[in-house]
């Protein structure tokens, strides 16, 4: 089935579709994760949410054709608010030492 399909299936709430998606699209996200985080278990846990995050605001894609760029861009989102999140732990825990 095609992309932009799948993609408006899904916006219509057919969570089959959405799960092909996301099936469609794993590889290349836990890549992308994997190089942002540098840990595969915080790779993993990024595909989770992002798949939780894309799932809720599903609705919100304008042009299904752009669903991978944004469905990429949660991911790059989510992995650069998890990195401010370590190097904030890592200033504290230096500060206290």
């Amino acid at each position: 089935m095609e992309l932009q399909e799948l993609v408006h299936r899904a916006k219509k709430g057919d969570e089959a579709a959405f799960y092909d998606l996301m099936q469609l699209h794993k590889v290349r996200l836990y890549r992308i994760a994997l190089s942002y985080l540098k840990n595969s278990e915080d790779a993993v846990e990024a595909l989770q949410e992002v798949t939780y995050r894309a799932f809720r605001s599903i609705r919100r894609v304008k042009e299904p054709q752009y669903f991978t760029t944004w469905l990429t861009r949660i991911l790059i989102n989510y992995c650069n608010d998890e990195l401010k999140k370590r190097k904030r732990i890592l200033v504290s825990d230096d500060l206290i030492s």
